[in-house]
């Protein structure tokens, strides 16, 4: 599992391997996420995300859609999402790239200007949902899927079938030049059919509520490993409980004790692969009652034990 580590306001803080070529692969598993969630977040640069197994839930701001097999989204930079799997007994893998946008070219060159900015940049356009069944779109498809083999090398391909757009090719020996190419291949059939896009801004939430989540957030991420009741954390942002679960519900479609409880659930899976402590130990350092208790939510939420949890990843690692 790829941990997310977030601030107070949500963004994800995160750093390029290679701050000279910044772009990022990943391969998420959503049944390593408490409740098949990946929490709600932003971060700067732009994500392309792919669901292959099943359906993937999207939220991005207030808007949810649903992602079917085969299709990706483009979400823009600074646009709060997350992901949720909607069938738990099956496999859910999703890749995906984060990539800033001077990966494509100069931010003062004249193609980067003309062709990559007045796409990236479309406050009307804050994500764009791709489909196979779409002839342009399954170009930029096998563009895309392309950028996640030469990205993700074998790995990626023994675990994901690129199948349906691509044959399986060998290593590349030039696989930044390859994804270069890729990209530029993908917002070029993009320029040419902008228009077949509908256009609608996402309103952003009010700032009002968005300074009472942060100030939530921090709490939770400050007192997790304590006590900590609806009561305190409205009073940390010095509203009343009902108050709070309407903050929630508009961020996260969710009350606010059942993210305390993933969020405590995040840490104790940190826990669980990177120390050796006990799982009573880790039950009580993540804020959980008694370990019996804390079993019984990781169980219910994670489909498997603590200790399970820890075995199957040392197994595989």
């Amino acid at each position: 599992m790829e941990q997310l580590i977030l601030d107070h306001m949500l963004k994800e803080e995160f750093s390029f391997p290679d701050p000279s070529f910044p772009i990022q692969f990943y391969i998420d598993d959503l049944h390593q996420w408490p409740d098949g969630q990946v929490p709600l977040h932003w971060h700067f640069g732009y994500e392309i995300f792919s669901a292959f197994n099943q359906e993937v839930m999207i939220q991005v701001g207030e808007k949810h859609l649903t992602l079917l097999p085969g299709e990706s989204i483009l979400i823009g930079s600074g646009q709060l999402h997350r992901y949720s799997l909607t069938d738990s007994t099956r496999e859910c893998l999703c890749p995906n790239i984060v990539f800033a946008e001077n990966v494509l070219a100069p931010l003062t060159s004249t193609i980067f200007q003309k062709y990559f900015y007045p796409l990236l940049h479309d406050s009307s356009l804050p994500y764009i949902t791709l489909s196979q069944y779409v002839p342009w779109q399954k170009q930029m498809l096998s563009c895309l899927f392309r950028v996640y083999q030469v990205l993700g090398g074998e790995v990626s391909q023994d675990m994901l079938d690129f199948s349906i757009l691509l044959p399986k090719q060998s290593h590349s020996d030039c696989p930044e030049l390859e994804v270069h190419q890729s990209l530029f291949e993908f917002f070029k059939i993009l320029y040419n059919n902008q228009s077949e896009f509908s256009r609608s801004k996402i309103q952003p939430l009010d700032s009002k509520t968005q300074i009472r989540m942060q100030q939530m957030v921090q709490y939770i991420q400050k007192h997790f490993s304590e006590m900590i009741s609806l009561e305190n954390l409205a009073a940390s942002a010095n509203i009343s409980r009902s108050e709070a679960g309407r903050c929630f519900q508009k961020y996260y479609a969710d009350t606010p004790m059942s993210y305390l409880i993933r969020y405590r659930l995040q840490q104790a899976q940190k826990l669980l692969l990177t120390s050796t402590l006990s799982v009573k130990e880790i039950s009580c350092q993540c804020g959980f009652s008694d370990s019996s208790y804390f079993v019984k939510v990781f169980r219910k939420h994670m489909k498997r034990t603590p200790a399970e949890y820890r075995r199957v990843y040392q197994m595989t690692h």
